[in-house]
């Protein structure tokens, strides 16, 4: 077992010191969202699309804060840009979502353990999009290797998170959501930077 090289405390003040900091950009970003998928919103294909395209500029975004590195609203559409990295993003996360649904109805812990060992997958598509995808799994599985149980404890504290955030009139998801993506982009950075 590997030392964990995170505590809950500081990866949530890390996430919410982000989400304040960034709080405009975040607000407006959410709002180019909306607006988005509103418009999209009675095609159900079409909507799936966008949605998937929002979440890997969104989680491509929360590197670049989560690291302090400069960025502007241009930063959103730049993943969007490389045709190889959106295919394998959206064939990526879709297997994901399957395995983690199917894996969980069936006998709820190969679903779980899916969600944990793959969690991080969209960060590794975003920055290996010359990866194949059988490598690209490999290296989003060696990235969780020995942290298990912290991953674990890190998607239950998330989901919480956001149940409190979606009973305060979803108006609080504004904010754990950001909080969540932050954090999780905070445990990669960690995690990778000890799995070299």
């Amino acid at each position: 077992m590997t030392k964990q090289h995170f505590s809950f405390q500081e990866i949530f003040s890390f996430g919410w010191g982000k989400t304040r900091q960034h709080a405009w950009f975040i607000f407006l970003t959410f709002l180019i969202i909306s607006i988005v998928l509103s418009a999209v919103k009675l095609f159900p294909f079409i909507n799936l699309i966008v949605s998937l395209m929002a979440g890997l500029s969104f989680a491509s975004i929360s590197l670049l804060i989560s690291r302090d590195q400069h960025f502007t609203f241009h930063d959103l559409y730049t993943p969007l840009l490389s045709q190889r990295r959106v295919l394998k993003f959206i064939v990526l996360t879709v297997l994901y979502g399957i395995a983690v649904i199917l894996g969980t109805i069936l006998f709820i812990i190969p679903g779980l353990y899916v969600a944990v060992r793959f969690k991080f997958l969209p960060f590794v598509v975003i920055e290996h999009e010359n990866a194949s995808l059988k490598d690209l799994i490999k290296m989003s599985y060696k990235l969780t290797e020995g942290h298990f149980w912290p991953v674990f404890g890190l998607l239950i504290l998330l989901a919480i998170l956001n149940v409190v955030g979606f009973l305060f009139l979803v108006v609080g998801l504004f904010v754990t959501i950001p909080v969540s993506v932050f954090a999780t982009a905070h445990v990669y950075n960690k995690l990778k930077e000890h799995s070299m």
